[in-house]
């Protein structure tokens, strides 16, 4: 209610600014109200934020890797349980991601860990869900260029497993990102190999959260010319 006030307010103060024909100070902004996009896949939570959801984050690498993605699955895992945790926490959810290490450890257990059912798995943890992601793609370089510039790349094929529901087919959906976006590259003089990947990993544990819990837009403004 609070909020509806506010912009009820802030209408009937632009349309009375409107009414008397005041003009507006050259490159004058306003900041549009903040909005949130929907998780793009899965929304994890508790519709009515009452049950705690307990989520399984299970990688895959589905290639042979270089030296410098070596155990990448693993680092991928921890950042993407990170944001996760940060973000519900934000939206003031309830959803609490099993510890990499712990399922780490289960798979150290599970020699035939590659071929064990979601839900096996989910059960095993007492999960609601199993975050899937199996990782087809990773580079750190330009294609082309002979490792003269980074430009990171990802395809990763995410899967979310309803572990209620074993029977039902998984929500799936391809993931490719470049980093830096938009066409943008790094120097390899500007940084190491390890700290450039580390730079890379996060921002795909970023947008990978993204398919899972609502997410702030970009802050939009408009500006008034004379």
């Amino acid at each position: 209610m609070k909020a509806l006030r506010r912009r009820t307010i802030l209408l009937s103060l632009w349309g009375s600014i409107l009414i008397a024909g005041c003009s507006f100070p050259q490159g004058l902004y306003f900041i549009m109200p903040e909005a949130k996009d929907p998780a793009e896949l899965k929304r994890l939570a508790d519709e009515e934020g009452k049950k705690e959801i307990k989520v399984v984050l299970w990688t895959y690498m589905a290639l042979d890797p270089r030296e410098e993605f070596i155990q990448a699955d693993r680092r991928l895992a921890g950042m993407l349980a990170e944001e996760l945790r940060r973000l519900s926490e934000e939206n003031k959810e309830k959803v609490v991601v099993v510890r990499p290490n712990q399922v780490d450890q289960y798979k150290s257990r599970h020699p035939n860990w590659q071929a064990l059912e979601p839900s096996t798995i989910g059960r095993d943890f007492n999960a609601d869900y199993v975050i899937n992601l199996e990782i087809n793609k990773l580079s750190l370089y330009e294609p082309k260029a002979n490792q003269q510039l980074y430009r990171g790349q990802a395809e990763i094929l995410v899967s979310v497993v309803d572990v209620s529901k074993p029977d039902e087919a998984p929500s799936s959906k391809e993931f490719t990102d470049r980093y830096p976006p938009e066409g943008g590259y790094l120097d390899p003089l500007d940084l190491p190999p390890y700290q450039f990947r580390d730079k890379f990993l996060e921002h795909v544990a970023k947008r990978l959260a993204f398919y899972f819990v609502d997410h702030k837009r970009r802050t939009k403004m408009v500006m008034i010319d004379d």
